[in-house]
């Protein structure tokens, strides 16, 4: 009977074992640190956001979090605290307190997280899309700055050689280091591929105002006889494809998610004037740190890097769509700037660092 009792305890540790997988407080026989270099196990992650439902930013990073979850066994939540700025702190430290990897992307987050680090040395802390002047500062977090810039390149490289009126548009939401980094980016490449072309710009103001996005959008085709034009604006962007839509002979470029993706059913007539985007994968980010923190791989907590083209995290869409409706040459065009700038035989420009009249220069010399 004995023999019966031990076999079974032993089938049961055995599973016990297969289903601890990542799990947080689960130690091994290193005691308490995985074996893929030191790193506390993990069964819970939270992303902290302002909303979901842009079709764009925060809904890929979401998408990047829901796979890790399910793929790795791991708890996870978005916590969303709205426009009100005050409900930042505390939506943090609920974080902090509940989960043991927190994504986050804001600056004001980054100045949270600065403070109460040290008062959760178990919680890894990620920051992604953080200006790179901001340093990391505690060996628990670590900040990730994407080389948009570098996208962008492509996007108005894109942008110039297909346009038929030598006017680009951009539409941002709200100035800032990161959407004038795409800026700079999108200026360098229009005039990369047309040195005599300009590039009317625009911004919102936020990143909700739809129908002033629309506004501002309409005055670019109008006006300046922009017939392609780049959104950087969020949610907002959704009046930049409206604007486009009404106006037929009008292309968009799509910002931080395959956009088109989002539209094709809900809104086709909006889809249809989306003929790229230039992708920050968030998605790939996120689940790339969970797997990496999950097998105790992760190296790079407590430090500042930088990912772009090179690391497949910065990309223009290259859909069916893209394929149909770009000329093959133009196509070819935008991969040979790909690859010279990946090479690093061309230098793309970041406005982080950048001050303020290099900047102005900069857009006045291609103002529609």
């Amino acid at each position: 009977m004995r023999k019966y009792i031990a076999l079974g305890l032993a089938a049961l540790l055995a599973l016990s074992a297969v289903l601890t997988g990542c799990g947080k407080g689960e130690e091994d026989d290193g005691g308490g640190e995985s074996s893929g270099g030191g790193e506390k196990k993990i069964a819970s992650v939270c992303y902290v956001t302002d909303m979901l439902g842009d079709k764009s930013f925060s809904d890929i990073a979401n998408e990047g979090l829901v796979k890790a979850g399910k793929d790795f066994g791991l708890e996870v939540k978005t916590i969303e605290y709205g426009t009100d700025k005050s409900k930042m702190e505390p939506s943090m430290l609920d974080a902090a307190e509940n989960f043991d990897l927190v994504f986050f992307y804001s600056g004001e987050l980054l100045e949270v997280v600065q403070r109460y680090a040290e008062e959760y040395p178990d919680v890894k802390f990620v920051g992604f899309d953080i200006d790179p002047t901001k340093e990391a500062g505690h060996p628990n977090v670590f900040c990730l700055t994407y080389a948009q810039n570098e996208g962008d390149f492509l996007a108005g490289a894109l942008a110039a050689k297909i346009s038929k009126t030598g006017t680009i548009g951009y539409v941002a939401g709200r100035e800032s280091p990161v959407i004038n980094d795409f800026l700079v980016g999108y200026i360098e490449g229009a005039q990369h591929a047309n040195p005599s072309g300009k590039v009317a710009f625009s911004y919102i103001g936020d990143f909700v105002n739809t129908a002033k996005a629309k506004e501002l959008a309409l005055l670019q085709i109008q006006q300046n006889k922009a017939d392609v034009i780049h959104q950087v604006a969020a949610g907002a962007g959704l009046g930049v494809f409206e604007a486009a839509a009404d106006n037929p002979g009008t292309w968009t470029i799509g910002v931080d998610a395959d956009q088109r993706n989002f539209f094709i059913d809900s809104k086709p007539e909006v889809a249809d004037v989306i003929l790229t985007s230039m992708m920050k994968r968030n998605d790939i980010t996120l689940y790339d740190i969970i797997e990496k923190t999950c097998d105790g791989s992760a190296d790079f907590y407590g430090t500042n890097e930088t990912w772009g083209i090179l690391e497949g995290v910065v990309v223009l869409v290259e859909n069916d769509y893209y394929k149909q409706n770009t000329p093959q040459e133009v196509q070819d065009y935008v991969k040979e700037c790909e690859g010279k700038v990946t090479s690093g035989e061309i230098k793309v420009p970041t406005a982080y660092g950048m001050d303020q009249d290099t900047l102005n220069e900069m857009r006045n010399k291609v103002k529609a």
